[in-house]
């Protein structure tokens, strides 16, 4: 097997760090602007807390009262922790701006990561493409000044998918070893990704990947399996340590799961008047009753359900999809901000601004080409072999789009929560381009040959 991730360029690579100095100066200028006015409230003064405790006092806790800190496991403990080193390093006066400098620099990173998964199924010219999608996308400039969890996971998520398809294309233990420390760490960040690794594995296991020997196909699942191994540390671990160390009737994890599963009950995101379309659930008479325990919350579904059929099979397999995925921000200040922004760089920078409505203007062209690239991967899937499949199409991104689309179909689609997997969403959608850029041409060539 030749390795298409070698026929790049040394031009490749100037072009590369070119686009990567233009996402860093981006978002530190966006970040600079924003600094002194940064939104700690709800979910990131929660995140806070978390961190606060964990430096002070040593324990996992968002409760607020010092004197009795209750463990509990309602957060990711990744972010908290990712806090917790900022408040060590610079205190609670300086914490803030390191923490904020940081994403910025995590989310640059996003751009030679995406370049580096995406050169195995693209020319240079569309991985380079996709970088530079990454690197003046608005929504993952504009996460990096909120103290939310999108810009670490987006980071850990992307190395994570980069790494395992080196270790596919390689077969070097060291690369499976850190592909499954890298989605350990993607998985203490939003535990949404508990599953990926083990989907993964799967598709692997039951495939003959690489035909060429049979000694080099049993050593690839062996890998697979300690890949497996690795990564299930995590979860154990943290499950261990919430049935040890967590009082039974402290805020867990799966409570929020299901106030969020409440929370994305409602087509549209309505209740009934659209003046709560942000916050449906605010004038629902059986909140909190609909998300505080999961048989309740199929109870009232279902009756909901019953009344009004054909509205919520529409809401849960095209509604919500179509939610995650769309360009405005719902709940939060709207369009590519989640909290108010009172200097943005969109708005002082006429190229920034330029950008961003270019971006506007485009991004239902890339869903459409994102989403064509389920008939192309079903059509390469038949006719190539396994290896082909895995590491020449953008199996593995589209894999992660349609995870995170299904998952999301169970929970609330908040557009906030697709920003992360922007960058997989874009190496899609340019594989997707790049197939039909070379079917077209000899689809006309056919039809006016014949005339």
């Amino acid at each position: 097997m030749t390795d298409r991730h070698s026929h790049f360029s040394r031009s490749s690579i100037i072009f590369l760090g070119i686009i990567f100095i233009i996402a860093l100066f981006v978002r530190i200028q966006f970040v600079r602007l924003t600094i002194d006015h940064i939104y700690i409230a709800r979910d990131a003064k929660q995140y806070v807390r978390y961190a606060h405790n964990i430096v002070e006092h040593g324990v996992f806790s968002k409760t607020t009262s010092s004197v009795h800190l209750r463990p509990d496991s309602y957060r990711s403990p990744g972010y908290p922790l990712f806090i917790a080193l900022a408040m060590a390093v610079g205190g609670e006066r300086y914490y803030l701006a390191i923490l904020i400098f940081s994403q910025a620099i995590l989310s640059a990173l996003l751009v030679p990561l995406t370049f580096f998964t995406g050169i195995f199924f693209l020319p240079a010219y569309g991985a380079l493409i996709a970088a530079m999608l990454v690197a003046i996308s608005p929504h993952l400039i504009t996460i990096t000044g909120c103290v939310l969890t999108e810009s670490l996971y987006a980071f850990f998520l992307l190395s994570a998918i980069c790494c395992f398809q080196y270790a596919l294309a390689k077969n070097y233990t060291i690369f499976f070893i850190t592909a499954a420390v890298l989605f350990g760490c993607a998985y203490l960040t939003n535990e949404i990704s508990l599953f990926i690794p083990y989907l993964l594995l799967l598709i692997i296991m039951g495939s003959k990947f690489t035909g060429r020997n049979k000694r080099l196909q049993n050593g690839i699942l062996l890998k697979m399996a300690v890949f497996g191994m690795i990564f299930s540390v995590a979860p154990i671990t943290w499950s261990v340590r919430n049935h040890l160390n967590v009082p039974s009737d402290a805020k867990k994890g799966s409570d929020r799961a299901i106030v969020t599963m409440s929370h994305g009950a409602y087509p549209d995101f309505i209740y009934k008047s659209p003046r709560y379309k942000r916050f449906p659930y605010r004038e629902d008479p059986m909140q909190p009753a609909f998300g505080d325990s999961l048989e309740t919350f199929r109870h009232i579904l279902w009756e909901r359900v019953k009344k009004e059929p054909l509205r919520y099979v529409k809401w849960y397999l095209v509604g919500k999809p179509y939610y995650l995925w769309s360009w405005d921000i719902i709940q939060g200040v709207g369009d590519i901000y989640i909290n108010p922004v009172k200097n943005s760089l969109f708005k002082i920078s006429k190229i920034a601004g330029l950008s961003k409505t270019t971006m506007n203007f485009f991004h239902p062209i890339v869903l459409l080409l994102a989403l064509a690239g389920i008939p192309l991967l079903y059509r390469a899937c038949r006719y190539q072999k396994t290896e082909e499949m895995l590491l020449r199409t953008a199996f593995i991104p589209l894999t992660i789009c349609i995870y995170f689309t299904v998952i999301y179909c169970v929970f609330a689609p908040w557009p906030r929560y697709s920003i992360p997997v922007r960058p997989e969403l874009y190496l899609c959608s340019l594989w997707s381009l790049t197939i039909f850029i070379g079917i077209l041409p000899k689809k006309m060539w056919s039809i006016y040959g014949k005339r």
